[in-house]
């Protein structure tokens, strides 16, 4: 498992970096969220490829080959969760809501994984494969493009979400792949930081730039284990969170707008408070 993440990371993160050869390595953040498309592009694309072995594997009764799909599938997907929910936030409630989902991913990880059957997936790998291709279309669209403020906003937040949320337990507890979804989100933190950020920060605030270098490196380390009860929890808790509060510091520095992470629920929970005491009175 290590050496294959080691691997495909390196890889992966090297064609990515490479792409803004041309640009003198991203030059700019405007230049870099240019080159950082392909790499959304390519993923989503190995995410619909698995999910497309899933279709024959299910009808045919095979819950071997069905369940290496899924997990080839979430590859795809995890490595792209910096944009998945600020950008196609519609299509992420449906591909990939947890902990209770009732389509996508999860719900079909119940029947392969926990149940251990292949009936009556058809209808949800269908409805799996519409909304990706859907995403595939809005991501490929030659209009389409992303922006720093918003790649930064979703790589911070996925860093405060491996360290406070998937920390406690993981985010796929029935095909015990957990572990793998984290690896691929530092990949895809790694990815956007490096072709996006990186650069300018180093001219800006280079002790800063350097530091968050550390962090995610710190953090990519901490996730690389066999699963994941091998995984030090507390510690990836602190470096994920670390990693957010650094990204939150260096948004002026990049000459972008402040911003929160993590604070959507509590938000909500503060509103429910306030309404709560409303009826008191």
């Amino acid at each position: 498992m290590q050496s294959f993440f080691q691997f495909s990371r390196g890889a992966l993160i090297a064609a990515a970096i490479a792409a803004t050869a041309g640009a003198a390595q991203a030059a700019s953040m405007a230049e870099g969220v240019k080159s950082y498309k392909p790499f959304v592009v390519e993923h989503i694309g190995k995410a619909i490829a698995g999910a497309r072995e899933m279709q024959p594997a299910v009808k045919a009764g095979n819950l071997e080959a069905a369940q290496k799909a899924w997990i080839a599938s979430r590859k795809g997907w995890e490595a792209m969760e910096p944009v998945t929910s600020t950008y196609f936030g519609d299509l992420d409630k449906l591909i990939d809501a947890w902990p209770d989902a009732q389509s996508g991913y999860h719900a079909i990880e119940v029947v392969l994984f926990s149940a251990k059957k292949t009936e009556g997936l058809d209808q949800q790998i269908t409805d799996l494969l519409a909304n990706m291709d859907k995403f595939q279309k809005r991501v490929g669209d030659k209009k389409f493009g992303f922006a720093p403020q918003k790649l930064l906003e979703g790589t911070a937040n996925l860093a405060y979400e491996v360290g406070e949320e998937k920390s406690g337990g993981g985010e796929s507890p029935y095909a015990a792949t957990s572990i793998v979804d984290m690896q691929e989100n530092v990949e895809g933190i790694e990815v956007a930081w490096k072709v996006v950020f990186a650069d300018t920060l180093k001219k800006k605030d280079p002790k800063l730039a350097d530091l968050i270098h550390e962090r995610i490196e710190n953090l990519e380390t901490l996730v690389k284990v066999a699963d994941i009860k091998s995984m030090e929890a507390k510690k990836v808790h602190v470096a994920g969170e670390e990693l957010a509060a650094l990204m939150l510091q260096a948004a002026p520095k990049l000459g972008l707008k402040p911003f929160n992470v993590g604070d959507e629920d509590g938000e909500k929970k503060d509103e429910k408070k306030d309404e709560k005491k409303d009826e008191k009175k």
